[in-house]
């Protein structure tokens, strides 16, 4: 995937993460796509969360969560997973 406008960082979406991301409705897709973009614009400040025991990192959307990994130094986002928060986490 290429960079937003709006984001400074590279978006690099699994196929997992797109599948689920194109069964959201609209609205929903257009939060979580600003808050990707809100991530990627402050990339180095914006506040992580680790998972524990894992090396990914979890991002809350409303009632949803997306699980990214990312490379500060080279502006990149690795976009894992996006689901219900009740689904993410088994």
């Amino acid at each position: 995937m290429s960079p937003d406008p709006v984001s400074a960082s590279l978006q690099i979406w699994t196929h997992t993460f797109c599948r689920d991301f194109d069964r959201f409705p609209p609205h929903i897709q257009q939060t979580i796509q600003d808050k990707i973009d809100e991530m990627g614009a402050r990339l180095e400040s914006f506040p992580h969360h680790r998972l524990r025991g894992a090396n990914e990192y979890r991002l809350r959307v409303g009632d949803h969560r997306m699980l990214h990994d990312f490379d500060a130094p080279d502006g990149k986002i690795y976009l894992l997973y996006v689901g219900h928060r009740r689904e993410v986490y088994k």
